[in-house]
């Protein structure tokens, strides 16, 4: 519920920050973007597909609600982020989930290449299952779930090869804030860009 509560006001800042502006402009500046493709993080490399809701401040900036999963990356190789889980069970994999607000900066633009900085707050949850047992039929999982205030920086570059569709590079940062410490989470995704104006 803390977590929910985190999320919602980072949202609502950047919702009071662009309402006034979204009032002066027409529908062309909110557009709905996706991503699929493969991501190299600290947690291993996974399938990932992140989805956002972009408003157009102005030319260069950009405010967004932007949600992701890294499902099924391996689990021991992201024991420190999964601390408070690896010592409880032997689980196989993670799938990752993040939730944010960012603003995306665009210092300049090219006719098909957009480059773009960003940065923002939210929320980076962890759920595994830690201990798997069978009777019979029958499967017991011991699921687990770890959800964390979180911030990120980042940059990346999107090729667009129609108005529609692009290829898209995106390295961010993630830091984990928890009460003793602040695990970091690094992901680069590569894919498939898509765009509804």
């Amino acid at each position: 519920m803390r977590t929910l509560v985190r999320t919602s006001l980072a949202l609502l800042i950047a919702l009071a920050f662009s309402t006034p502006v979204f009032a002066q402009f027409g529908n062309d500046r909110v557009s709905l973007n996706a991503a699929v493709g493969p991501s190299f993080a600290n947690l291993g490399t996974t399938f990932s597909t992140t989805a956002a809701l972009d408003l157009k401040l102005n030319e260069h900036v950009t405010v967004l609600g932007e949600a992701g999963i890294m499902p099924h990356a391996p689990f021991r190789v992201g024991e420190q982020v999964l601390a408070p889980l690896a010592s409880i069970g032997n689980a196989s994999h993670v799938n990752a989930y993040h939730w944010n607000a960012n603003v995306k900066v665009r210092p300049f633009e090219l006719p098909r290449v957009a480059p773009y900085l960003t940065a923002g707050a939210g929320a980076f949850a962890a759920d595994a299952i830690v201990n798997r047992s069978d009777a019979g039929t029958l499967t017991i999982e011991d699921r687990r779930r770890l959800t964390d205030l979180a911030t990120n920086v980042g940059a990346g570059v999107t090729y667009r090869l129609t108005d529609w569709m692009g290829l898209s590079a995106d390295y961010r940062s993630f830091f984990v804030h928890r009460d003793d410490q602040t695990p970091r989470v690094d992901r680069l995704t590569t894919g498939v860009t898509f765009s509804l104006k």
